[in-house]
Order: C-alpha cells, then structure tokens, then sequence
C-alpha cells in the first residue's frame, strides 16, 4: 500500500526534551442564541495582532492546549475571544454540542493543516449576554457582536467560517429541527 502522509518531525529542545511537530487540533465554537423571536450569532473581527487574516470576522476559535477537553477548549475560547460564558447558556439550551461536537473537519488547507472539532449550541434567551475583548491576549481580537442571523452575509470571514455557519444552521435542523430562512 502507498500513502500520501509525511512523518512527523521529532525536534529537540534546548533542555534536551523531544518533541514532534504534528498537526494541531482547533476547535471552533458556534453560538446560536434567539432573543426576542430574532436569531443572532457570536462572531469576532480578528485583531491586528494576529498572523493571518487580521480584520476578518469568524467564530470564536482556537488551539486545543495540553490537558484540556476539546469541550473544555471551546467554552475556554468563546471566554477569552468574547467575554461569554458558555457554560451560563447551557442550562437554556435546546441543542448543545459540547459533551460531542457537531463536526470534525480534518481535511489539510493550503496554509493549515489542523484538525478543527467544531462545537456549538442554540438556545433562547431573553436578552444576549454582554460581550468583551479584556480577557484577549493584546491585539488578538478587535471587536465582538451578536450578529443578526440576517446580516452573516455582510462580513468577510476568515477560514471559511461563514460556510461553517450555514452547516451549523443546516445541522440545527436536521438534527434538531431548530430552522431559520
């Protein structure tokens, strides 16, 4: 058999430690709430701080750390992007994936080669949680919105993030039969 992989790389650190550089594990978080009968998503303006893609929007996302869930990951990025704490939404939510995410998508991009789980949830609230950029490193995120689900179109999104829109919306109803036009 012939595969196309590439081995991994073993590097040595300068205190004599190994260690081998392999794809990363990402995980983007989807947060759908509905107030008031209208429909919003959490999306962040990437900060002129970071390596690719600065003033684009996206999802709150990131890179799994050492020790940590990719559940654990994704409440941890939504809280440092965004300044919402997932965990309050659960006890609202009608569809969660944090125990499981809705998604996997390991196929390796031109400029990336990450395994990204893709976590979420829905819920209705009866009024959006407050959103801050103080618990960012500096520069990393430039703004924060509860978008309205009409207006996703109107933003340039980084790594295909709006495309991972339209699949959650897509998944919401198929599997939960949560839908919006």
């Amino acid at each position: 058999m012939k595969f196309k992989n590439r081995a991994n790389e073993c590097v040595k650190t300068a205190d004599g430690r190994e260690v081998w550089l392999s794809r990363s594990v990402a995980v983007t978080v989807c947060v759908l709430l509905e107030c008031q009968g209208q429909p919003y998503i959490l999306v962040n303006q990437r900060g002129p701080g970071m390596p690719d893609y600065p003033g684009y929007w996206n999802l709150p996302c990131g890179y799994l750390d050492y020790d940590e869930t990719t559940a654990e990951a994704a409440v941890r990025e939504v809280w440092e992007e965004c300044g919402v704490n997932t965990l309050d939404l659960l006890p609202q939510a009608t569809v969660a994936f944090f125990d499981q995410p809705w998604d996997v998508s390991s196929t390796p991009g031109d400029n990336r080669q990450n395994v990204t789980i893709h976590h979420g949830l829905h819920a209705r609230v009866s009024e959006l949680p407050a959103v801050s950029i103080e618990h960012c490193e500096p520069n990393e995120t430039a703004e924060v919105r509860w978008l309205p689900l009409a207006e996703v179109g109107s933003l340039t999104y980084a790594f295909h993030h709006r495309e991972r829109i339209a699949r959650f919306l897509d998944h919401l109803a198929q599997t939960a039969g949560v839908r919006y036009a």
